[in-house]
């Protein structure tokens, strides 16, 4: 029901924010094709193109920890190299689980669907602010962006953050001053991010001259839900309620990701760029000046929620926390409604007015530079198919050698496995039906080194995915190789060896 009302939130939202009288059947059902129309059509084009099967690493650990739930352990949130725990994405994982071996494609069908909700939801919202055809542009920006078209592909949590995030400012931007429904929708979205969190508080601010100090204590109570509920999922795994924060902190700190406040304005304006690409560096400012003259109460709503997930990016350095590309693509989806504004927002002036003409041009201009870029857009998503392809290759020999017969053998009675790296331990230890702690990595002495080894091989493939951080660890001389496929390899100490079965 959770992963239902994340995802289908192009619906909901699109409804509450046309709410009308109730009319005959057919005609309500009629209103609700375009976005279902939409959000499947979308999420059916991803898949036919990119055939998708493996998740990133956040998601691949989310679907473990709903395993180790169900199967009565607690999940590992303290596990070497451990991602943030997101409480919404392990609620939603639990969705998948019956399906067994096709758990992944089904959070990876999930998540299109979110993504379908948002480029729907992103039409809806440059649709009330500006034009319909507005709204079209900026959701085919969204829906052709690679780096957000990678997000949706590999099952981040970031796009069902999205699609309700632009969700509530849709329904702000129909009902100005809305109120708890909005805040609901931020507190779904506060259970995936925390920049939920102060959004929600922003708007209570914002909110609170007028009301009652009954509506004032409602709203606070919906605000504080997400994060009550992230803090209290922490305390009873962990025992520290704040362990998202510290582990955040901890793991940047491991990988030497980039958490310094001075380097926040370079990489945050990189950040944007490589999301949004060329031509709308410039089309945005353009759509921009367009609002700020036209449409300033709309293009303020839009720009409030830019420079507050903005800010939180700024200021998540100071907490320890990394500088990341998704932690922006919000903000990056937000700044494309006004690319639409740029190119068709002068059907918004008068017919014969001098400013329609010259913003008629202007918007042809924007646009211009669009399907200059079309080539450079066409041969990145070619890229981005073909490193897809490439890592499902590493991603399939890493399951084969997980559910090998012999490994399997091995790892039954040898158990801990040791990685040489990180990365293949949430998918290892799901696809072996390990238990918590039975695999880890050696990587940073996080871990022991355990009877069993699993080192990647030297393929274009593996050299492709480590690129320069190819595992220097190695199996020790002593252990003899069980098993092996083009990509992995899996090393037993001589212990080990002989307590296999003949």
């Amino acid at each position: 029901m959770v992963g239902s009302a994340a995802c289908a939130a192009g619906i909901f939202v699109s409804r509450m924010a046309t709410a009308t009288p109730p009319r005959a059947a057919p005609a309500t059902m009629a209103r609700w094709l375009p976005a279902v129309a939409t959000i499947v059509g979308v999420a059916a084009l991803l898949y036919l193109v990119y055939d998708p099967w493996y998740l990133n690493y956040d998601a691949r650990y989310a679907l473990l920890w709903a395993h180790d739930l169900w199967h009565g352990f607690t999940p590992e949130y303290t596990a070497d190299y451990a991602p943030t725990p997101h409480p919404l994405q392990m609620a939603v994982s639990s969705i998948a689980l019956p399906f067994g071996d096709n758990a992944d494609r089904v959070m990876v069908l999930i998540t299109l669907l979110c993504f379908g909700a948002l480029v729907w939801l992103v039409f809806r919202l440059g649709s009330r602010l500006f034009t319909p055809w507005a709204g079209a542009l900026a959701a085919l920006v969204v829906l052709t962006r690679p780096a957000i078209e990678r997000d949706a592909v590999l099952a981040y949590q970031d796009l069902p953050f999205e699609a309700l995030i632009v969700g509530a400012v849709l329904l702000e931007a129909v009902k100005p001053k809305r109120g708890v429904p909005v805040l609901a929708v931020l507190a779904v979205a506060g259970l995936l991010r925390p920049e939920a969190w102060v959004l929600s508080g922003l708007y209570v601010l914002y909110l609170w001259a007028g009301r009652t100090w009954q509506e004032r204590a409602k709203l606070v109570a919906v605000a504080l839900i997400a994060p009550v509920v992230w803090a209290a999922s922490d305390w009873i795994i962990t025992g520290d309620p704040l362990h998202s924060l510290h582990g955040t902190s901890e793991l940047a700190a491991s990988n030497d990701r980039r958490r310094s406040i001075t380097q926040v304005p370079r990489w945050g304006a990189a950040y944007l760029a490589f999301t949004l690409r060329e031509p709308l560096i410039l089309g945005v400012p353009i759509g921009m000046v367009f609002a700020w003259m036209y449409r300033r109460r709309q293009g303020v709503l839009i720009v409030a929620v830019v420079v507050a997930m903005l800010a939180v990016f700024a200021i998540g350095p100071l907490f320890g926390l990394p500088l990341i590309g998704r932690y922006v693509r919000t903000p990056a989806i937000l700044l494309s409604l006004f690319y639409g504004a740029a190119v068709f927002g002068w059907q918004l002036l008068p017919k014969h007015a001098s400013a329609r003409r010259w913003w008629m041009g202007i918007g042809a201009f924007a646009l211009l530079l669009s399907l200059v870029f079309i080539p450079k857009q066409l041969s990145m998503l070619r890229d981005l198919d073909q490193r897809f392809a490439a890592d499902s290759h590493l991603y399939a020999d890493l399951r084969k050698a997980a559910e090998a017969p012999k490994v399997k053998a091995a790892f039954a009675v040898c158990a801990p496995l040791s990685t040489a790296d990180h990365r293949p331990i949430p998918y290892f230890r799901f696809w072996a039906a390990g238990p918590p702690g039975s695999v880890g990595t050696v990587r940073g002495h996080a871990s022991p080194l355990g009877e069993l080894f699993l080192q990647p091989r030297h393929t274009k493939y593996a050299k492709r995915f480590y690129k320069k951080n190819f595992p220097k660890a190695t199996a020790p001389a002593r252990y003899t190789r069980i098993y092996r496929n083009r990509s992995y390899a899996v090393f037993a100490s001589p212990r080990c060896v002989r307590r296999l079965p003949a």
